[in-house]
């Protein structure tokens, strides 16, 4: 049987998720006409992501052809509709372009709403689906957001196929008629409905560290190469992005699949998605030189096992690959300095916008996590040894949404009211 590729989440926490309302969606844009043929030819010819510098180099392209009279040549991304519900960040943060071009902290509401507008039944053909979907946006990363999110909707993992090891290669046609897919399926059809409105992407095959994968041990040998997954490489406004449609829909609780979105598998920058992805053609790790250029197979897939990260951490927009401890067992009997970032740096860290973390031990020690010089939060705590330590946001002060309560006001009110809490984190300690 292939290696299991859907992303394992033993990472839901057993938390209820507290409502984080965004407002209305803005209005969707005006419609776009469709592209005739030659702009087609155009789009599908630009050249995939660069090889590394000890592959051998890429075939010359032909030119594109000239643009028809009158069309203006295709813009980069603009400053995307409004943002996660917080305010600027201070001038220094960055400029005003730069901090609205970020796909991690740009806003995809309306466009996710967009893509709702379509279930699967209704849908008649690929060609019209996927214009369906794109029509009213008139840029690259939008058109391939709604994609990603409609997959989400209408196409669930196929359990059965999956589990019996009866697993064959299917065309978009029938993924779309089945509504059941693997990730190949997945990352099939996601190209296919691309490359109808002049998007170009690659189907990426390599290993992932999805449901099944267990981290290797000190001391143990390189496990060999295996392959087992599949995702996108996709060019959006110019630059190219990976993105993985199988586990943005969802993941496996058990033997059950359980539809959840999870949108970093769309804006993840190849760093943080190589933790989990490793390409079988290293073209497709787009890391450069500035990130450390390419992962070797045993750097990925010796590297140890990071602390169980639940579904809440990932909905607070907080980044999973730079918590501290960075690894799941963290050794006791010392102080430990624990440490969380957003995942961008123009997302606010203001008190208003934010709720109260706390580190937790197994003796009911809690111990709130301030805001630190680097623009994250951070505790120090002493950790007796074997035992447990959680990371948890404060949700509700008596009955009320703890967003914005502040730390003096959470001191005042911690053992006089009630309050609830979320899991984000675990670590075990030895």
């Amino acid at each position: 049987m292939p290696e299991p590729d859907v992303y394992s989440d033993d990472t839901q926490s057993t938390y209820q998720e507290s409502p984080n309302p965004r407002g209305a969606p803005p209005p969707i844009p005006p419609k776009w006409t469709r592209p005739s043929p030659v702009d087609l030819a155009r789009s599908l010819a630009r050249r995939p992501p660069p090889p590394p510098l000890q592959l051998p180099a890429p075939v010359p392209q032909p030119s594109p052809p000239p643009l028809p009279p009158g069309a203006e040549p295709r813009r980069r991304i603009p400053p995307l509709p409004t943002r996660l519900p917080t305010p600027p960040p201070e001038p220094e943060s960055g400029s005003y372009d730069e901090r609205n071009s970020c796909l991690k902290c740009s806003d995809f509401s309306h466009v996710d709403a967009h893509a709702a507008l379509f279930p699967r039944h209704t849908v008649t053909s690929l060609h019209n689906l996927a214009y369906d979907l794109t029509e009213p946006f008139i840029y690259e990363t939008e058109k391939v957001r709604a994609i990603f999110t409609w997959l989400h909707h209408n196409i669930a993992y196929d359990t059965e196929s999956f589990f019996s090891g009866n697993l064959r290669g299917v065309s978009a046609e029938e993924t779309l008629s089945s509504g059941l897919a693997v990730c190949d399926g997945y990352a099939g059809l996601f190209k296919s409905l691309l490359e109808f409105v002049g998007i170009q992407a690659h189907k990426v095959v390599g290993h992932g560290k999805g449901v099944g994968y267990t981290v290797t041990g000190p001391g143990q040998p390189v496990p060999p190469y295996s392959s087992g997954h599949a995702w996108n490489c996709v060019c959006m406004d110019g630059e190219w992005h990976l993105i993985d449609s199988c586990w943005g829909s969802g993941a496996l609780q058990g033997m059950t699949y359980e539809k959840r979105f999870t949108p970093i598998w769309f804006t993840s920058g190849p760093a943080e998605f190589g933790q989990r992805h490793y390409p079988e053609d290293p073209t497709y790790q787009l890391m450069s030189e500035e990130e450390g250029g390419l992962v070797s197979w045993q750097d990925y897939i010796m590297a140890p096992d990071g602390p169980i990260i639940f579904s809440d951490f990932y909905q607070l927009d907080l980044w999973a690959a730079v918590i501290q401890p960075s690894t799941r067992y963290i050794e006791g009997g010392q102080w430990v300095s624990f440490h969380i970032f957003k995942r961008c740096e123009h997302m606010s860290t203001a008190e208003s916008n934010n709720l109260i973390y706390l580190i937790s031990l197994a003796d009911k020690t809690r111990v709130p996590m301030e805001l630190n010089a680097e623009g994250g939060w951070s505790a120090n705590v002493y950790v007796p040894k074997g035992a447990e330590v959680s990371l948890y946001s404060v949700t509700t002060v008596d009955g009320k949404d703890a967003k914005g309560i502040g730390m003096q006001a959470f001191k005042k009110a911690l053992g006089y009211k009630a309050m609830t809490f979320g899991g984000l984190a675990r670590w075990m300690v030895t």
